[in-house]
């Protein structure tokens, strides 16, 4: 029973995470970004697998055994850095990366052809 309870953790961590970056994800799609800045996804995702790492394997090296207990869950072999690893990307990425809006540069020209200055005559061919 506490083996399910440590999957159930696991899959709900991964839904979470896959959740919000999503929505994080939502503006720069509908603006039409071709890249988001690394402080999206890189910057917190590093963040977290810097802290996730260290501690789950002090959890296995003071537990003694790759299956950790913690609480009434049982996490089988790598499912505690997946859940983890991914309840952690969500609150760094939200408490400390919040929203940016998407930049637009000047140099990106929406009319190819522009309006000719008053007085000037225009050549059609």
């Amino acid at each position: 029973m506490n083996q399910i309870v440590g999957l159930g953790i696991t899959a709900a961590s991964v839904l979470f995470a896959a959740i919000t970056s999503g929505l994080r994800l939502k503006p720069y799609l509908d603006a039409g970004v071709e890249r988001t800045p690394p402080t999206f996804a890189i910057y917190p995702a590093a963040i977290a697998l810097a802290i996730t790492v260290p501690v789950v394997f002090f959890l296995r090296w003071r537990q003694g055994s790759k299956h950790v207990v913690v609480g009434p869950a049982k996490f089988m072999e790598n499912s505690l850095f997946v859940a983890m690893g991914c309840l952690l990307y969500i609150l760094i990425a939200i408490s400390f990366f919040p929203y940016q809006p998407p930049v637009q540069f000047p140099g990106h020209i929406t009319d190819p052809h522009p309006a000719p200055s008053p007085g000037n005559s225009v050549s059609i061919f």
